[in-house]
């Protein structure tokens, strides 16, 4: 079943994930902080229905959202006033408060950044997911008989599977490993699956 997909942030998570779920034929709006005009450019010549909105268009079209933006820029973006009203976030975020050359990692003491997210969207079901690996590791060629594995938490079982099927639709192999306190704990940098690559055969390999 198509869906009406919306991305915010378009760096490089949004604008490959956005990108891929057009080609899929899913319906993608895409948005960040300096407007629609903005991403004329970088939406040009992509294939499938990928648009550029402002937030509070996405927001009112869209059936799932991805959170693809900075760690440090989430509370700005994930305000209070935002009605979820039970529809998924798919928090694609990782704990850097700053990038190379110098990588630092946000001190939570103790909290974790889906749990951070989980409250900052009380009225939404969030979904840990797309953060584990890099995109160009996430979407590099191998061999046609695998697949790369995806892992996903969630507290809610029916989004596990929603988003677990947007993964397989990418040609990716969802792994559901358990909701947000656990196992959204160990995707995160510094957690047991952070940085784990793996592949498994695929369906028609393993027949």
């Amino acid at each position: 079943m198509k869906m009406e997909i919306g991305i915010l942030g378009a760096s490089t998570v949004g604008m490959t994930l956005g990108s891929k779920l057009a080609r899929s034929g899913h319906r993608v709006a895409i948005a960040n902080s300096r407007g629609p005009e903005s991403l004329a450019e970088s939406l040009a010549g992509i294939e499938g229905p990928l648009v550029a909105a402002s937030k509070a268009d996405l927001l009112a079209s869209s059936e799932i959202v991805f959170l693809a933006v900075p760690w440090v820029k989430v509370r700005e973006v994930i305000t209070s006033d935002i009605d979820w009203n039970g529809r998924i976030l798919v928090d694609a975020t990782n704990i850097f408060t700053s990038y190379a050359p110098e990588f630092r990692v946000d001190d939570l003491r103790g909290d974790s950044g889906s749990e951070i997210v989980a409250r900052l969207a009380p009225s939404a079901r969030v979904v840990k997911a797309f953060n584990t690996v890099p995109f160009a590791v996430m979407f590099a060629p191998h061999l046609q008989t695998q697949k790369r594995v995806l892992f996903v938490a969630t507290d809610d079982q029916s989004a596990a599977a929603t988003v677990a099927g947007l993964i397989t639709e990418l040609g990716l192999h969802p792994i559901v490993l358990g909701p947000l306190a656990s196992a959204g704990r160990q995707m995160e940098l510094g957690g047991v699956f952070s940085g784990v690559e793996l592949l498994t055969p695929s369906e028609e390999a393993a027949q």
